[in-house]
């Protein structure tokens, strides 16, 4: 467990030289800038201009990627994800950068072909509306504008209903009586429309269609000087005629696959040059010389420097960095806690005089999620999965390798409790033996007991692991009083909550402990049984003295924050009312890692007891396979996240809140934060 010492670093070089070093810096990504300091000499530049360029050409890349996905769909196997990004020297970066240009300008090229596309589409549809509405008067001879002479005119139109030749004169009749120089033709009708042709004076037209849209008359679609069966034609020829680009451009943009690392290159590019550019502005600079301030992890340091003031005319300082400086943190752990310090940032990072919990909490981290998925048939597949992908996949990005390794240990850990607890996919072992071997064994008891049958015993054991993850958590605290130079507060804060929570936990297990031992405990669980009982009736005489002493040093030590011995007594005696109170709590909390090792062993029980239901043989071995095969994927994927979850509360609920004030800031570096590509170490 440790947090990296990290120094303030302070860098000064020719302005000449300025897009060299940030080029270096954001290669390494090893140097967190700090906000500019300005000077009356040193001046920050505004180039605010510069990023709508950079959105707009991200904005094209990201499009074109689209348009890719969209007409070349890249096949990738399931493990794509874990392949590493493509590594490029600083040399083979410059030179694609070079070829920015003209990989912008095709994707743009790919957008107006994809718009073209939508626009060819949408056109084509309008087209068909337009000729379905004209199907009804294929059979008119004329065009649907024509029919007018010198004094009289022609409607073409419909109703969306059946209606007669007699029904439309005698409603013309009753809404305009003195208009008798009507005539009314039926082109088609159905009970969904009726098309129709009116014959009237010129001087009545109007008059006319305002009474027959009263009644719901819709216009018939314009054909110009066309019939409308030689506008459908038209159409249609139209229609085939977008068709057949539609089809050319799609051809054109399947066959872009060869593109994509071209795209993917520039988004990285165009991403990387954004935030240098971002970077630039926060550098002052002078006439001649420019500055950069920031922090550097002590390893790092030397090799920096000296890389600087060798290529670059660089200056560089490295100084320990003020007490009221707000310092980074950078953790670094080893092998076995490593993998869990993205689970001590998602909390919060250790403040200046915090330890890194990382370390402290690997074991318990570990040992909790096996016991809270406790199946030795999950465990097995996790950290096959797990292991294998980290043996046989290479170069793997270090955050694949951190969360593979943490499920690698975590599934390890479920293989021991589920073993302990015998739950192999459940009682699948045994069921197989019953249901199609007819024998009544199991071949893989429980080496301390099955959880589900002995409940009792397995809380007293959680309870047993609470208090000791606790008591981790109060040593913890008093190790940082002690590193901090606060030695009596480590004295007061620890010895009295040892000595008080000692004294009564005979009194809480004695709730809990069973009176004899099962019949069918295994060698280690009567192992396991004596010796806690023997512990537990040695302190039962012994209690009662320890528990006096506890609370009286807590009423001593408790309040001695205040000035007054009123205040240290009311301080004193909350303390006690405090360490009572949580301590009950945070111990019961514990009872989860029986609750949901139990909810994964008993929904695993229920799917090998549905997969054997069926009477015939065969259709019974068919069903088990299938409900054994879905059931415990369901099971397994539902219950990995509860213990993830739940294991995460028992570190940050319990465990963090005995010792860990946290509130540190995390280092952040200057880098290249690509998705495609990334540099290649370079000595």
């Amino acid at each position: 467990m440790a947090k990296l010492k990290i120094l303030s670093f302070a860098l000064m070089a020719p302005v000449d030289r300025k897009e060299e070093v940030t080029d270096y810096l954001q290669r390494k990504g090893v140097v967190e800038l700090s906000e500019p300091q300005e000077t009356d000499r040193m001046k920050t530049t505004d180039l605010s201009d510069r990023f709508a360029g950079f959105d707009e050409a991200l904005s094209a890349v990201n499009g074109a990627l689209a348009v890719l996905q969209k007409h070349c769909p890249r096949k990738q196997p399931l493990t794509a994800m874990l392949e590493p990004r493509k590594e490029l020297t600083a040399a083979q970066w410059r030179e694609n950068g070079g070829e920015l240009d003209s990989v912008l300008e095709k994707c743009r090229a790919l957008i107006a072909d994809d718009k073209q596309i939508g626009d060819l589409r949408a056109g084509v549809v309008r087209r068909n509306v337009t000729m379905d509405a004209l199907l009804p008067w294929q059979d008119c001879d004329i065009p649907v504008t024509s029919g007018f002479t010198k004094h009289t005119a022609r409607l073409l139109g419909s109703f969306r209903s059946r209606k007669s030749r007699e029904e439309i004169l005698t409603l013309l009749a009753q809404e305009l009586p003195e208009r008798d120089c009507v005539e009314v033709e039926v082109l088609s009708e159905s009970d969904l429309e009726t098309c129709l042709a009116v014959f009237c004076l010129k001087d009545d037209v109007e008059e006319i269609e305002n009474a027959l849209r009263a009644e719901g008359f819709i216009r018939a679609p314009e054909c110009a000087d066309e019939t409308p069966r030689e506008k459908v034609a038209a159409l249609q020829q139209q229609n085939a005629a977008d068709e057949a680009k539609i089809s050319a451009l799609e051809t054109t943009l399947s066959q872009q696959t060869d593109f994509y690392e071209k795209a993917e290159f520039a988004l990285d590019y165009l991403t990387a040059e954004k935030e240098k550019t971002a970077a630039f502005e926060r550098i002052p600079q002078s006439t001649r010389v420019f500055y950069i301030k920031g922090y550097i992890a002590k390893r790092d340091a030397q090799r920096v420097a000296d890389y600087c003031e060798a290529h670059f005319d660089a200056a560089v300082e490295i100084t320990e960095p003020a007490e009221d400086e707000d310092v980074p943190v950078l953790l670094s752990n080893g092998f076995f806690s490593a993998p869990l310090e993205n689970i001590t940032g998602m909390y919060s990072m250790p403040a200046k005089g915090d330890i890194d919990p990382t370390g402290v909490m690997a074991f318990f981290y570990y040992f909790f999620f096996g016991m809270m998925l406790s199946d030795a048939g999950y465990g097995l597949i996790i950290s096959g999965v797990c292991g294998g992908l980290l043996l046989f996949k290479k170069n793997l990005e270090q955050k694949w390798k951190n969360t593979l390794k943490m499920y690698l240990f975590c599934g390890l850990s479920t293989v021991f409790w589920g073993a302990m607890y015998g739950s192999w996919f459940g009682d699948a072992p045994a069921v197989i033996c019953r249901e199609f071997l007819h024998k009544d064994f199991n071949p893989l008891p429980p080496l301390w007991t099955d959880a589900v049958k002995d409940t009792m015993n397995v809380l007293i054991m959680c309870f047993i692991l609470g208090l000791a993850h606790l008591f981790w958590g109060v040593l913890m605290k008093g190790w940082t009083d002690i590193k901090n130079g606060h030695k009596l507060d480590a004295v007061f804060d620890t010895i009295p909550t040892f000595l008080t929570v000692i004294g009564i936990a005979p009194v809480f297990f004695g709730l809990f402990v069973q009176d004899s031992i099962p019949d069918d405990y295994s060698p280690l669980g009567t192992v396991l049984y004596n010796t806690f009982m023997s512990v537990h009736n040695s302190l039962k005489g012994v209690s009662t003295y320890i528990l006096i002493a506890g609370v009286a040093l807590v009423i001593l030590t408790a309040g001695r924050s205040s000035k007054s011995i009123g205040g240290k007594i009311g301080g004193g005696l909350y303390g006690v009312y405090n360490l009572f109170s949580g301590y009950l709590g945070d111990v019961l909390s514990y009872a989860r890692l029986l609750a949901l090792g139990m909810a994964t062993g008993v929904i695993g029980q229920v799917m090998n007891m549905l997969g054997t239901m069926p009477k015939n043989p065969v259709i019974k071995a068919v069903a088990f396979v299938l409900v054994f095969c879905a059931g415990h994927a369901a099971n397994l994927a539902i219950n990995i996240i509860g213990a993830y979850v739940h294991t995460n509360r028992l570190q940050y609920v319990e465990f963090f809140s005995k010792f860990y004030e946290g509130g540190g800031r995390a280092f952040v570096p200057f880098a290249a934060d690509t998705k495609y590509y990334r540099f290649k170490e370079e000595l």
